[in-house]
């Protein structure tokens, strides 16, 4: 088949969750199918990006763009007001990604577009081919979870007219469609709530299990990790709630717990947490490997957040005893306190980690328990043939 797979971000290198599946997707199905990707120039990185992607067959095509990344300026809400899009959606509203992508489209003869997330939904092209809307999350859920979350009266204004703009949207976006793929059965029912004929599938998150094994590197005892990209607003409450309201709890048993934030983009109250003893804040790092093969507990303290969590695959994968609130492990098929422990309450999350420094067995335990089951099902491998699988159906449909 030849397919046009749409993305805002190039996925080389794979910084953040999103990235590295969509760079992994892409890796699959390419080993089948000829694949033009677009894409609009956002990092300093993207020239490298897509030499990686061409270096895998796949033909390549970057759009310029004067701002990088596109800045959420009052000409931006402007056009989120007059269009009706969440602002998050309009400021990826590029005049040379669309002109670029109908030029692709009426020089190619493609089987089928793919479009990665709601942002490129909206360059959604008349054209009689297949199309696949691809969700990493359902934007409005987010919103939904950050208002019910913030104290601030003016935050929770804002964050519900997000909601509010992001509902709207989806309803009226996903139905052009051939078909809306979700990470989880927890999205599907969300956007099938405002959106109840919508054609769905669950593609979910994976790992790559050559890259992600078990480590023979010496564990650091009381060493707890979180994994992330910490300019996204979630990881940033995480990791700031985790060391107000767990880690004191913690060291009143374990004084000597060191707690390491590794991911790129810091902001500046997740960078103010390394002056707090035995806190280091990474930054960006090459290879986040030997810090999950170092730490003694794999923690996911997030209150905020949609789609599924790679970070709690990769951690598995890797055979580490994880311990998450039930938002961290929301729609992952992970059997509570065998493959992943799962508390909400701060004090309850403090002490079962507390529990698992003390009891090596255990984490061990948990950790061979969970890579079992990110064997069976989050392999990257399985996940691209699904994908492809969806592909092929709607290749084969009679068009209307």
């Amino acid at each position: 088949m030849k397919i046009l797979f749409l993305s805002i971000t190039v996925p080389f290198p794979a910084t953040d969750g999103g990235r590295i599946r969509v760079l992994n997707l892409l890796t699959q199905v390419s080993k089948t199918d000829q694949i033009t990707f677009l894409g609009l120039e956002t990092a300093p990185t993207d020239q490298e990006g897509i030499a990686y992607l061409e270096s895998l067959g796949i033909a390549c095509h970057l759009v310029e763009n004067q701002a990088s990344p596109p800045k959420i300026s009052l000409g931006t809400i402007t056009k989120s007001l007059i269009q009706r899009k969440p602002i998050t959606v309009a400021r990826y509203d590029i005049s040379s990604y669309r002109r670029e992508l109908g030029q692709l489209i009426q020089l190619q003869n493609f089987d089928l577009i793919h479009y990665e997330m709601f942002h490129t939904a909206q360059f959604f092209a008349e054209v009689d081919l297949p199309k696949v809307l691809s969700t990493q999350n359902i934007d409005s859920y987010i919103w939904a979870r950050l208002s019910e979350e913030a104290e601030n009266p003016a935050k929770k204004i804002v964050y519900l007219s997000q909601k509010r703009a992001f509902r709207r949207y989806e309803k009226l976006i996903s139905p052009k469609f051939s078909i809306t793929t979700c990470v989880s059965e927890i999205d599907r029912n969300w956007l099938r709530k405002s959106c109840p004929d919508l054609q769905t599938d669950v593609i979910p998150n994976g790992v790559d299990l050559d890259l992600y094994q078990p480590s023979h590197d010496e564990i650091i005892p009381d060493t707890l990790l979180y994994t992330g990209s910490m300019d996204w607003f979630p990881n940033e409450d995480a990791v700031i709630y985790c060391v107000n309201e767990i880690l004191p709890v913690i060291r009143l048993k374990c004084p000597n717990v060191r707690f390491l934030i590794v991911g790129q983009h810091p902001t500046g109250n997740v960078r103010k947490l390394s002056d707090l003893p035995n806190i280091e804040v990474t930054g960006r790092v090459e290879d986040v490997k030997p810090y999950i093969a170092q730490s003694a507990v794999y923690v996911v303290p997030l209150r905020i957040g949609g789609g599924t969590r790679l970070k709690i695959l990769e951690a598995l994968a890797m055979e580490k005893a994880v311990v998450s609130t039930s938002v961290g492990a929301e729609g992952l098929e992970l059997i509570n306190n065998q493959e992943v422990v799962i508390e909400d309450n701060p004090m309850q999350f403090a002490a079962r980690v507390v529990e698992l420094l003390g009891n090596p067995d255990r984490c061990r335990q948990l950790g061979r328990k969970g890579r079992s089951r990110v064997q069976r099902e989050y392999g990257w491998k399985a996940i691209g043939e699904k994908l492809r699988s969806v592909y092929t159906s709607l290749s084969e449909k009679p068009k209307e």
